[in-house]
């Protein structure tokens, strides 16, 4: 499970947890599987995050060069409507430092572990 911005949900990502408003009201049950339009519809209704089942922002085993360069790509996508905004370049620079240290993490742990 892992919780992430609405932002970054994309069709096809199954909810792990209720979508619930503030009063416990639930929106959409743990299990639905997410379409645009309930993307949509949920950033609509002020939803700021939601529980995904899975891996879903990728960091799992894709961590090579070719990976890394991948995510940031993505991040130049997803960003590319605030290049003039400071604030939101140092969140990218922030996120793109999570991804090097995450891949760097997991390849000295792999290392090691191949030492052994």
């Amino acid at each position: 499970m892992q919780k992430i911005p609405l932002q970054l949900a994309r069709p096809d990502m199954v909810l792990a947890k209720p979508v619930a408003r503030d009063n416990g009201m639930v929106l959409v049950a743990a299990g639905t599987k997410l379409t645009e339009s309930l993307i949509s519809k949920l950033g609509n209704m002020g939803v700021e995050e939601v529980a995904v089942q899975g891996d879903a922002l990728g960091m799992g085993d894709g961590c090579g060069a070719e990976a890394l360069a991948k995510k940031q790509e993505r991040l130049e996508h997803l960003f590319r409507n605030f290049k003039e905004d400071k604030y939101m370049q140092r969140v990218k620079g922030l996120v793109a430092d999570y991804y090097a240290r995450k891949c760097a993490l997991a390849a000295a742990q792999a290392a090691q572990g191949g030492g052994e």
